[in-house]
């Protein structure tokens, strides 16, 4: 069986919804007993952090509250609000991350409702899903019910190793998704996994480090695998966004009565001179995550997740939509207009770059005093060069290499943080050339994210 978008007229092509901010779309409502086996979903959305910001939820045999509560695109195995390609056995995403496929299967034997939430402030134009699933004349008494729980803080507490899943009930452990932003430099995983099983005081499985438990080494590397992988890849420099998979298919975690999961979040810490102060300490690092689990009876009572923005990366974010600053930029050897429609009715201010030094600057406005992470989401495109940028007037992140075989959904390109005064500030761009398979010079943003962040952290180690 199949519940999805499609329009029942054969003469029409419209097969999507639309999803407007603050409402909520029925993606399947259906009799059991049955099971679902795949869930396909694309979603045309331009707000910052939109994946963070749609909130998917199941409910089971009419109960009121869900067993599966989880930001959408985490549910998809990409933490921060971003889009990305992921193949794995559970999970794939292709076409730039927008076109998710879920492999959970999720049982039910008297009603299921899957339902999806725009938490945003902005509309999802377009909308289009498939749920695939079987109906039976019976299934087990004691068939377990797929879950999915959504945690993060933001920082991390002090004095205590971060929560996956607390549970109790019979079931399995399946899968972990965890995301973390590195407050300070050095590398964060050297913290280990505990799994409590049915209530012991002495782990039964402990691990040996973080990148360990997602079965790499080293590091978290740029990968992908079938069981387990690293959709964001970094973790030894202030900023980095890190999201690892792992899916515990052909080692499940058994529990009869209950599980706890937790991971300490240490790891590297430095002086303020650069110098090492330890190998081993529990760092403020940003974590969010996922646990996947199957158990019975089925949890009505998973804690309320923050709503909306609360769950973007720091907990908050002022957007500025790039094209409204327009008026006020200026050019060196170019010159630069806003391209209309670009993803999704969104505007950009798109650059044309004449030479290498060319450059655009852009004037934005910071309302509160504080400290930021500044970060401009960039396109990418067969004709895009190489970037720089600088922050009035000092030079900030990476070198940025735009091309790409394809115009790709906006990025963000963390630059840094920065205690910013209120009032002008100025982000300048300037070409540095291009690579050697680009055709052009050109440069395309499409927003500015200011995002406050606490002065408390890094702590000051002597």
């Amino acid at each position: 069986m199949r519940q999805g978008s499609h329009n029942p007229d054969p003469k029409s092509n419209n097969d999507s919804k639309r999803l407007n901010a603050g409402k909520s779309l029925t993606l399947m409502d259906a009799d059991g007993p049955g099971m679902v086996t795949h869930f396909w979903l694309t979603i045309a959305d331009s707000e910052y952090g939109w994946p963070r910001l749609l909130r998917l939820r199941v409910y089971y045999d009419g109960a009121k509250s869900p067993s599966v509560d989880v930001p959408l695109g985490d549910f998809f195995a990409v933490g921060h609000g971003r889009e990305k390609d992921v193949n794995s056995l559970m999970v794939r995403n292709t076409s730039q991350g927008r076109a998710k496929n879920c492999y959970w299967k999720m049982p039910y034997q008297k009603h299921i409702t899957m339902t999806l939430t725009n938490e945003g402030a902005r509309p999802a134009a377009l909308t289009y899903w498939q749920v695939d699933y079987r109906k039976y004349r019976s299934l087990p008494k004691d068939t377990l019910y797929f879950h999915a729980l959504y945690r993060q803080e933001l920082p991390a507490i002090s004095g205590r190793n971060y929560t996956l899943l607390d549970t109790k009930g019979r079931g399995q452990y399946v899968g972990t998704l965890l995301n973390v932003i590195t407050n300070e430099d050095s590398w964060f995983g050297e913290g280990d996994d505990w799994f409590f099983v049915d209530g012991e005081k002495e782990a039964s499985l402990a691990g040996t480090g973080t990148e360990d438990f997602f079965s790499d080494a080293w590091g978290l590397q740029d990968q992908q695998s079938l069981y387990a992988g690293t959709t964001a890849a970094g973790g030894f420099s202030m900023g980095d966004r890190v999201s690892a998979y792992r899916w515990q298919i052909a080692d499940p975690i058994p529990f009869q009565k209950s599980l706890h999961a937790e991971i300490e979040h240490a790891g590297w810490t430095n002086k303020p001179d650069g110098s090492v102060h330890s190998s081993f300490e529990e760092r403020p690092d940003d974590f969010s995550s996922v646990a996947f689990w199957y158990q019975t009876p089925f949890r009505t009572d998973l804690p309320e997740l923050p709503v909306g923005r609360a769950r973007l990366p720091f907990g908050n974010a002022t957007v500025i939509d790039a094209e409204t600053l327009l008026p006020k930029s200026t050019t060196e050897n170019g010159n630069a207009e806003v391209q209309r429609g670009v993803f999704w009715e969104e505007n950009i201010i798109f650059f044309h770059g004449n030479a290498k030094g060319s450059s655009v600057r852009i004037p934005f406005e910071v309302t509160d005093a504080g400290r930021y992470e500044v970060m401009p989401t960039l396109l990418s495109s067969y004709d895009y060069g190489i970037y720089t940028a600088e922050l009035d007037g000092k030079p900030v992140g990476n070198t940025m290499n735009l091309y790409s075989s394809d115009v790709t959904m906006p990025q963000g390109y963390p630059l840094g943080r920065f205690d910013l005064t209120k009032g002008t500030h100025t982000l300048k761009f300037t070409c540095q050339g291009k690579s050697g398979e680009a055709s052009g010079l050109f440069f395309g943003i499409h927003q500015i994210v200011l995002s406050k962040t606490s002065t408390a952290y890094p702590p000051i180690r002597k």
